[in-house]
């Protein structure tokens, strides 16, 4: 009997030609794998970039209510008589919401791709929660976050004076956490190589 192939030290008798066909389904996986990994970088990439013109167009509406951004000035525009003052209200919560699902789906990206590159474990819980147990955010940074985000949830249900409160304390509060949030994930994904640094 003559081996047909040698492989680790293993003689491998390939009858029907099963190895010449694994090889080429072993390339196919391995191109398949660099084009997954391709594509979750440019989707983080992708979210990376487009936070700072939601940013910019959340405060460019927050410009519009006028010189101060007030509970009350909501109230106004929101009660207003003229569609183009009601729609500056509608504006902020569309980009407040925007907003808040790109820095979500940053964690959530970021957690899933540092898990398919075995830089981290898989564990269970919500993203902002385990970006704050690896110590990227602070435990209160995750826990503002989140409550921005049950807030969000909560202006769909609540009647106008709530939702007016609530839409004011979610923008001022998301404002605040933004740009060190940004910040620390980015670093934090360049160091553990799931994004060029």
């Amino acid at each position: 009997m003559l081996a047909d192939i040698l492989f680790e030290g293993r003689v491998i008798v390939d009858r029907d030609d099963a190895w010449r066909r694994l090889g080429r389904e072993r390339q196919s996986v391995l191109r398949q794998a660099a084009i997954d990994e391709e594509t979750a970088r440019a989707a983080l990439e992708h979210v990376l970039a487009r936070i700072p013109s939601i940013r910019e167009q959340l405060l460019a509406a927050i410009d519009d209510l006028g010189p101060s951004f007030t509970v009350a000035a909501i109230q106004s525009a929101a009660q207003s008589g003229d569609p183009r003052e009601r729609n500056k209200v509608a504006v902020i919560e569309r980009e407040l919401d925007v907003l808040i699902v790109n820095l979500e789906e940053l964690a959530s990206r970021g957690l899933a791709e540092g898990q398919r590159l075995g830089a981290l474990p898989k564990d269970p819980g919500r993203p902002w929660d385990r970006l704050a147990e690896l110590r990227v955010i602070s435990t209160a940074g995750a826990t503002r976050l989140q409550n921005v985000k049950d807030m969000r949830n909560e202006l769909a249900h609540a009647y106008p004076p709530v939702s007016w409160r609530a839409l004011h304390q979610a923008t001022e509060t998301l404002l605040d956490e933004l740009d060190a949030y940004k910040a620390k994930v980015a670093d934090w994904l360049a160091e553990h190589g799931i994004l060029p640094g």
